[in-house]
């Protein structure tokens, strides 16, 4: 695989040079004139330019204060550098290293020394954009027949039908015997796919049939333009020189033309708006909020709040988002979000208030922004591992859906229920009478253990493939919260002597704060389930027994003074 230096000069005329009896004056001129940096210093021998050197606004610099002289007294052969040379037929990989030290290579044909082009850094970091933007832009395509794809086997309940799944990619693929051995799970097979099958299995009957009054256009032609673009794609991979315009203009056609495509239809599914009302409902700032609270905040800390059922309002899985990142506040918003909420839309902007920072523009531009990408997009890892996956993206109106996993609801569900049944073996344990809705958090008791909750003891998952036992300290203000914190945090010694090592989460940044002890432990990692489940169970006996008098008698005497 081999790009050769040519393929950079295609486009580019003939060099700008000068020579070096020249007056350093005349090579300014010539370098403001045509806006260039530097310039090629060339001799003729006949019809044959051949390069002797280069001239640079360093290089003049350095003549004049050498030579303590007037610029009008120097020529360019005072002031010329040798340049690094490579022919036209050399790889460019082995000239980006002189590019480090060097702002330009001068290039001279295969045969003798004559100049035919010169490469700047510019050019090569231009070269290997564009390629990169038309890369980005085939996955782009490949991502959107992937979700039309998806689209038409996926269940009313938002569960893959794997069987018709598996029997559709069985029709377009003969599976391979290693494929028959290992015994994959469909979804998995349909991950694997090559751009090549996913044209396949779009175009493959069932899957045509769900999306022709959507695309309204000939399966022919719509398999002609895919065609075109699976050899722009081949064309990218293997090298196979530049791209050329019509290339280039028919991925952004195809890209625009599926983008409106997949808008309309999103927008035809005429998706429940109640959630859409409550977000919007989370942005409004209310009287009764503590002025310490910024705006931004407001939206991480108090999304719970308003959608939480009962007298457990106050509870939000929020963890230290220190070295997290600024998309680990959008994966504790979504963890959050109680079990009965399935989706949840949301703007940009809202999300810029989540996360308190701006998303990139990039995010603005392209749907493969908001791929649910558990490799290589470190904003998609969060919200997956959150247990959401993006389902809705409208780059025009620069909105997102995020749609509960389904598997992983259940997961939590399973999981929860064996882990209750465990506690409650427990007779010291007074555990409430609740029951796991499919989130990654479950409380267990509440300070006090009727009314409105301003302690929680509760069990959660959190980033980092991890559980805790927890108590969760909320008392509707950030000053009394963290005082009462405070106040527990001086009994650190003696509280730690009975239970061990505690994780004093502070959480200035929040409302709230927590005591937590942690294990390692992952929801999808069930070979390790009921060692957690005892783990947690004992945890939470020792955990409350310890901390439950301590913390209801220090927020007795703040509020009694």
């Amino acid at each position: 695989m081999s790009i050769q230096v040519e393929q950079l000069l295609v486009g580019k005329g003939k060099p700008v040079c000068i020579r070096k009896d020249d007056s350093v004056v005349q090579a300014l001129n010539t370098m403001v004139e045509y806006e260039y940096s530097q310039l090629p210093v060339i001799r003729s021998e006949g019809t044959i330019d051949t390069p002797e050197g280069m001239v640079t606004y360093e290089g003049i610099l350095r003549g004049i204060r050498n030579f303590k002289a007037k610029i009008d007294d120097l020529k360019v052969k005072d002031v010329m550098t040798s340049p690094p040379i490579c022919r036209q037929d050399d790889d460019i990989f082995d000239i980006l290293e002189k590019l480090k030290n060097t702002n330009a290579v001068l290039v001279i044909g295969p045969e003798g020394n004559e100049l035919i082009g010169i490469i700047t850094s510019y050019d090569s970091t231009e070269y290997f954009r564009t390629r990169t933007e038309d890369l980005i832009r085939v996955e782009d395509i490949e991502r959107m027949i992937k979700d039309f794809i998806e689209w038409v086997y996926t269940g009313p309940n938002g569960e893959i039908k794997k069987t018709d799944m598996d029997h559709a990619i069985t029709a377009i693929k003969t599976p391979s015997e290693q494929e028959k051995k290992e015994n994959i799970d469909p979804y998995q097979k349909f991950q694997r796919l090559t751009l090549s099958e996913y044209i396949s299995l779009l175009v493959y009957k069932k899957t045509w049939d769900f999306f022709k009054p959507i695309f309204d256009i000939p399966r022919e032609s719509l398999i002609e333009l895919l065609n075109k673009v699976r050899n722009i794609r081949n064309s990218l991979a293997h090298f196979r020189g530049d791209l050329a315009a019509d290339q280039r203009e028919t991925l952004k056609f195809c890209a625009d033309w599926f983008s409106k495509r997949m808008e309309e239809y999103e927008a035809s599914l005429d998706r429940a708006d109640t959630d859409n009302e409550t977000v919007a409902q989370l942005f409004q700032k209310a009287d009764a909020i503590p002025a310490i609270i910024s705006e931004r905040s407001l939206a991480g800390e108090y999304a719970a709040n308003a959608l939480l059922p009962g007298d457990f309002t106050n509870y939000s899985t929020t963890d230290p988002t220190s070295g997290s990142g600024r998309y680990a506040l959008l994966a504790d918003w979504l963890q959050s979000q109680p079990g009965h909420t399935d989706s949840i839309h949301l703007s940009f902007n809202q999300i810029e208030e989540i996360i308190q920072a701006d998303l990139p523009p990039s995010s603005r531009e392209r749907r493969g922004w908001w791929a649910n990408d558990s490799v290589s997009h470190i904003q998609s890892q969060h919200w997956l591992d959150a247990g959401w996956r993006t389902t809705y993206i409208n780059l025009t109106e620069e909105k997102v859906t995020f749609t509960r996993i389904k598997d992983r609801e259940k997961a939590y569900i399973a999981f929860f229920s064996k882990l209750l049944d465990e506690l409650r073996k427990d007779k010291e344990f007074p555990c409430k009478e609740v029951s796991p809705d499919g989130v990654s958090w479950i409380i267990v008791q509440s300070i006090p253990k009727s009314g409105r909750a301003i302690g929680s003891f509760a069990f959660a998952f959190s980033r980092g493939k991890r559980m805790r036992v927890e108590l969760y300290l909320d008392l509707y203000d950030q000053i009394k919260t963290k005082a009462v914190f405070d106040e527990l945090h001086e009994q650190k010694e003696r509280l730690e002597d009975q239970l061990g090592p505690i994780e004093w989460e502070r959480l200035d940044d929040r409302r709230a704060s927590r005591l937590a002890i942690y294990h390692d432990g992952y929801i999808l990692n069930e070979s390790n389930h009921s060692e957690l489940i005892k783990w947690a169970s004992k945890t939470m006996a020792r955990f409350y027994a310890v901390l439950a008098g301590p913390a209801e008698e220090t927020i007795y005497s703040f509020y009694t003074g």
